[in-house]
């Protein structure tokens, strides 16, 4: 009893007793452990009351809880007297098991079954405080498990001695043996209505059917006195009628001769006339279609000639329309090529101007933050000066002699420092126009350049591409040419490869079949070759050969044919006398036995092989997968095989094998696995044998030893043939596959590759087109104007002035500059390291200032030049806006001159275009029109001729019509009167059947009347007595009525008997399977329990179980075998025990309610029995009651019961979370909860 992980199951919570029996008031029991709880407490304190409180709510009466009315279960002692009612609730749980003690509710699970019992001996039932009913309480806890029909989870105080003392039988109706417990238990027992109910019916229609067939044998012996007259009288009328059927067949066979040569005469001049009405209607049709042919012809020959002549002048005005046309063309494009250059120049002059002012105006927003800069490092520099001046301060007297020189040169100095920053400002802007000047035509010289180089390399290009697309272009057809021829190639070659393989895979298997037939020859023992021998030689005929060898069948079923099929070893011959022949030829030579199928024995299977069979699940019967070798042969399988069926697994098998139709009792697997008629189930262990049948997909054939050999070597060498044709045209398909392969390839690369060279190399003509025009505005770019030229001029001239003027200052002021330098050094030295990187700073300041403000006065420069440059190009490009608007005026008055002379001439060339279409379709209806009018009047002339020559032979079958018609009323006439006269002589007056055309085609008026005047003859020699025949017919059909009556009751009786049978063995296999099961596990666990003694349920009557019942035998550790009769009263309760865990393992109850199940058990055995419910019975819920501390002290939860003041009490506790010590155990509160563990100090 392992613990069943993530398996739901019921369980107790706990229990809620009101006023019951000896509980006063509300009192909680429980909570109960999942597992194991156990309730104790001293005699007469309640106890066994919790057992009573469950069985009042499960439903049992009064007298099953020890007394006599259920108001008699209310409480009443000296404190609590006259109490009204008394209310039990059991509330329950489905938990899951998770690992240890802990468990996990589910979640809906929980509900509440209560049950209340009152002073007028009612009582009412309730689910989750809803009203309910008995049976509803009932149904629900079966439903979750719990056994209310065999209280097996119930065992009361002294009950379990009882289960083991059972007897094997049950003694009446209302007793209980150790057979109906289990059964019971096993589930079996619901088939015993239904086989009495069976029983009786059978006996019943046993005694019916007696009856009936008794009558029946009397009316047949009555009927059966009667059947020589009988036959006598229907043989007179028989003949009788055989001679008037023979008279109307002879008047049908006149009948249909005359129908047919009226049908003839009748067909042919429907034909006649109905050509002549159609030749007559399709004269008047044609001559009147002639005159309207001939109209329309005049007509359209009419007006032909006029559109030719429309034609002819609308050609010579469209010639004068195209000669204008080219000239609008060329003007046209010219304009739209000045446009184009205009709009271009326009563009760029704007673009330029646009970039400049943009330029000028970021140089304007930077002007101030150079400003600030400026003042900023000026700032810088006079501090540094100040702080310069501060250090010289310090060496004021050392050096202030030099300071005062110093002064003096830089007094000096000053104009002529003043002057040299103007020159050199003035040449610093000068120098920054003339270089922008000169930037601006440097650059558009690169570009013409550029431009004049990329022109020629595009060129060059879209030449080189234009080759490449034509020599593309030209390559595509010789591509396509070769993809389709590789198409075909591949096709050709894949057909021939699929017929060499069709051919192959024939071959193959006509060769593994001679291989199968050789080795199976050689295999065969010395009678099997000795019996073939005299065969090939003739000494012995009759002789077919080995049954095995004389079938096929696929491979798949080759197991399940050599397993079922026991005769594939027979030996097949025609006749009793060849098969003694055999034998004795056998004998002769001492070669050993062998069985014979003798076919002409087998006759009398014709039919049964013959019929059609729809076997149940639809699996195959193994006869109709045989392929005999010879319509013969299929006798000897079917003698062989009969009804066997094969089943894809035993499942399949057992299902149909057990199942209510008999006839399918034979069943093989495909693994050789067999159920046999008498339900015996045989197979498995070794390797199934096979090979015992010819295999293949067609019918083998007996082979003569003689040409086996000779036919297998042809067949492989036909096979190396075929293998060496495969191989050759795998070849060649693989070879006509890469070819095409390889074209396909090529032919998509051109594809895909063509477009592209085309883009290519229109892109390159666009490229080269866009550079020429570029080329004229960069050469314009290159031209500087008078403007441009002056300028330079001018500002070269300024600057070389500004140079000179600089240089003459810088010479004027070399000796002052000197001596200040010479001072410098003198005061730089005076005041040592410090002095002199101050003055460094100081003039790294100032040096900072003055780019600083060399740099705003660049930008200024720039700012102009720049503003200039834009005024100058915003005029040119609206002197192009001017040009452009003007030339946009002429192109569109061009534009509207060309557009109204081609709409003058687009009405000319479509009603030119029309003319001519027209004049061309008009062309082929006059000639239609005149082939008409031609052929119309050959046919009025041919139509005139054959009106006359169908109405000549229209005459002559009118008179040959009229004469079979005469004849035909006459036999018409003869056949009512015979038809009149065979249903007088009909004993029921029956109308005479009517003759089918097949009688009516095979009869021979000449034969028929012959025998008409012998059974004349005949008739007249014969004086039966006719009323027989209505007397026999009276009796055949009372007989005839008894005997449906005798056939449905026998076909009763033989359902409601296989019906009996079958639920007989369903109880019985059905009963086998629980019992084994229980009787292992009642072994394992008495074993167990009692260390090492054994248990038995054994079966008195091993053949019929149900008829003597079932003893329980027990053998306790180191004594014999005993009957629990003789076991003391621990080892009956032993093996109760033993027999209740065998049965929760057969068939789990959630949970188990023990009363003092140990009371007689001795201090070794509790322990082993509560060991096992601690360790072993996790799957299930046990409540135990006991007073032995070897049982409660195992378990999980304590139950406490005890008594104060005549009213029980209940606590709980978990003796697991206690330790032993002074500290004292707090009863759980009336809500159930336990107590906080109490630890030792």
């Amino acid at each position: 009893m392992e613990v069943s992980s993530g398996k739901r199951r019921l369980v107790i919570r706990e229990m809620e007793l009101k006023n019951f029996k000896s509980y006063a008031g509300s009192q909680s029991v429980g909570p109960f452990h999942k597992s194991f709880s156990s309730v104790v407490g001293p005699n007469g304190s309640g106890k066994s009351n919790v057992i009573d409180a469950m069985l009042f709510v499960f439903g049992k009466r009064a007298k099953q809880l020890r007394l006599s009315k259920v108001s008699e279960l209310i409480h009443n002692s000296t404190h609590h007297r006259n109490l009204d009612m008394a209310v039990v609730s059991v509330y329950f749980q489905e938990i899951i098991d998770l690992p240890g003690q802990d468990f996990e509710v589910v979640p809906g699970t929980e509900f509440t079954v209560s049950r209340t019992a009152q002073r007028n001996n009612k009582s009412d039932y309730y689910i989750n405080d809803r009203r309910s009913n008995f049976t509803e309480v009932t149904d629900m806890l079966k439903g979750k498990g719990i056994d209310l029909d065999n209280n097996r989870f119930l065992i009361l105080q002294g009950e379990v001695e009882q289960i083991s003392m059972m007897r094997p039988l049950a003694q009446g109706p209302h007793d209980t043996g150790l057979l109906e417990y289990l059964e019971d238990i096993i589930g079996t027992d619901r088939y015993v209505p239904m086989l009495e109910e069976r029983s009786k019916r059978l006996e019943e229609l046993n005694e019916k059917r007696q009856g009936m067939v008794q009558r029946l044998k009397i009316v047949e012996k009555e009927r059966d006195a009667l059947e020589t007259e009988k036959v006598a009288a229907e043989a007179y009328l028989g003949k009788q009628r055989e001679s008037l059927e023979c008279q109307r067949t002879i008047f049908h066979v006149f009948v249909r001769d005359g129908q047919r040569n009226l049908e003839v005469i009748e067909k042919s001049l429907r034909e006649l006339k109905t050509k002549l009405d159609y030749e007559q209607n399709k004269q008047k049709t044609y001559s009147k279609d002639l005159k309207t042919v001939e109209t329309s012809f005049n007509k359209e020959l009419a007006e032909h000639q006029k559109l030719q002549a429309e034609l002819d002048t609308a050609t010579e005005t469209m010639k004068e329309f195209e000669r204008k046309d080219v000239r609008f063309q060329e003007e046209i494009k010219q304009l739209k090529q000045k446009i184009q250059k205009l709009e271009d120049k326009q563009a760029k002059d704007r673009g330029k101007s646009q970039a400049l002012e943009q330029e000028a105006e970021q140089l304007q927003e930077q002007l101030p933050v150079m400003q600030q800069e400026v003042e900023q490092l000026s700032q810088e520099a006079r501090h540094k000066e100040q702080v310069l001046e501060g250090m010289m301060e310090g060496i004021k007297d050392e050096v202030e002699s030099l300071t005062r020189q110093l002064q003096e040169v830089r007094k000096q100095l000053a104009p002529g420092e003043s002057e040299a920053q103007r020159c050199q400002a003035a040449i610093s802007v000068a120098s920054s126009e003339r270089d922008l000047l000169l930037k601006r035509g440097k650059g558009a010289a690169k570009k013409l350049q550029e431009a004049k180089d990329g022109l020629k390399a595009t060129r060059s290009s879209a030449a080189e591409t234009c080759t490449q697309v034509a020599a593309l272009e030209a390559s595509l057809d010789t591509l396509r040419t070769a993809v389709s021829t590789g198409e075909h190639e591949v096709a050709a070659a894949n057909a021939e490869l699929q017929g060499v393989e069709g051919s192959l895979r024939d071959v193959r298997g006509h060769v593994e079949q001679r291989r199968a037939e050789a080795a199976s020859q050689s295999s065969q023992g010395a009678v099997v070759k000795a019996l073939l021998a005299a065969k090939a030689s003739g000494q012995i005929p009759g002789i077919h050969g080995r049954l095995g060898d004389l079938g096929a069948i696929d491979k798949q079923y080759d197991i399940a044919a050599s397993t079922a099929c026991g005769a594939l070893d027979y030996m097949v011959v025609d006749t009793t006398a060849a098969a003694q022949s055999c034998i004795e030829l056998l004998r002769h030579r001492q070669l050993g036995v062998a069985t014979f199928l003798i076919l002409e024995k087998q006759a009398h299977l014709q039919a049964a092989s013959q019929e059609r069979v729809q076997p149940p699940e639809g699996v195959p019967r193994l006869f109709d997968l045989v392929r005999p070798s010879s319509e013969p042969m299929r006798l000897a399988f079917f003698y062989a095989l009969r009804d066997t069926l094969v089943a894809s697994d035993l499942d399949q098998a057992s299902r149909i094998a057990y199942g209510s139709n008999s006839r399918w009792r034979r069943i093989v697997t495909l693994k050789g696995e067999m159920i046999n008629e008498a339900g015996t189930l045989t197979g498995g262990g070794g390797k199934p044998r096979g090979g015992r049948m010819c295999l293949g997909t067609a019918a083998p054939r007996a082979i003569d030893l003689r040409e086996a050999a000779s036919e297998l070597a042809t067949a492989e060498k036909q096979l190396e043939q075929q293998m060496q044709a495969l191989g050759a045209a795998r070849q060649r398909v693989a070879a006509a596959t890469r070819d095409e392969r390889t074209a396909r390839q090529d032919l998509q690369k051109a594809e895909s590759g063509l477009p592209k060279l085309q883009m290519q190399a229109q892109a390159q003509q666009d490229a080269a087109a866009d550079l020429q025009q570029r080329l004229a505005g960069l050469e314009a770019a290159c031209q500087a104007d008078g403007q441009e030229e002056a300028r330079l001029n001018s500002l070269e001239k300024e600057l070389q002035a500004a140079q000179k003027e600089l240089a003459k200052v810088e010479g004027s002021m070399a000796g002052l500059r000197s001596q200040a330098e010479a001072l410098n050094k003198q005061i730089e030295g005076a005041g040592g390291e410090a002095l002199k990187k101050q003055r460094k700073q100081a003039a790294a300041a100032q040096q900072a200032v003055e780019a600083k403000e060399n740099e705003a006065a660049k930008a200024k420069v720039h700012i102009q030049t720049s503003k200039k440059q834009a005024a100058k190009l915003i005029k040119d490009a609206d002197r192009s806006a001017a040009e452009h608007n003007k030339t946009e005026k002429d192109l569109e008055t061009k534009t509207k001159l060309w557009k109204g002379m081609e709409e003058a001439a687009l009405g000319v060339f479509q009603s030119t275009q029309q003319t001519q279409t027209a004049l061309q379709e008009h062309a082929a209806t006059l000639d239609e029109a005149k082939a008409e009018f031609e052929q119309k009047k050959k046919e009025v002339f041919i139509i005139k001729g054959v009106e006359v020559e169908l109405s000549n032979k229209i005459q002559d079958l009118e008179g040959s019509n009229d004469s079979e018609s005469k004849k035909l009323r006459h036999w018409h006439a003869k056949i009512a009167d015979m038809a009149k006269r065979l249903k007088a002589s009909d004993a029921d007056g029956r109308e005479p059947a009517p003759l089918s055309d097949d009688v009516i085609a095979a009869a021979d008026p000449h034969d028929l009347q012959f025998k008409v005047t012998m059974m004349e003859e005949e008739l007249g020699n014969m004086n039966p007595d006719l009323s027989t025949i209505e007397a026999f017919r009276a009796k055949d059909a009372d007989f005839c009525g008894r005997q449906a009556e005798v056939d449905a009751i026998t076909a009763e009786r033989k359902q409601t008997k296989d019906e009996y049978e079958e639920l007989r063995k369903r109880r019985l296999d059905e009963f086998m399977a629980g019992f084994n099961t229980i009787s292992l596990k009642l072994k394992e666990m008495y074993q167990m329990i009692t260390l090492g003694g054994d248990a038995e349920l054994e079966l008195v009557d091993s053949l019929d179980p149900f008829s003597e019942g079932i003893v329980f035998s027990v053998r306790p550790p180191k004594k014999s075998w005993k009957n629990i009769s003789n076991l003391s009263g621990g080892e009956k309760t032993l093996s109760s025990l033993s027999l209740v865990f065998a049965l929760h393992h057969y068939k789990p109850t959630p949970l188990y309610v023990m009363d003092e199940i140990d009371a007689a058990l001795d201090f070794k055995n509790v322990s082993i029995v509560a060991h096992y419910i601690k360790e072993q019975t996790q799957n299930a819920q046990f409540i135990i009651i006991s007073l032995r501390n070897n049982m409660f002290e195992l378990a999980d939860r304590l139950v406490g019961i005890y008594k104060t003041q005549d009213a029980t009490k209940s606590v709980a506790i978990n003796p697991g979370e206690f330790a032993v010590g002074p500290a004292t155990i707090s009863a759980a509160s009336p809500a159930g909860r336990l107590p906080a563990p109490v630890m030792a100090a």
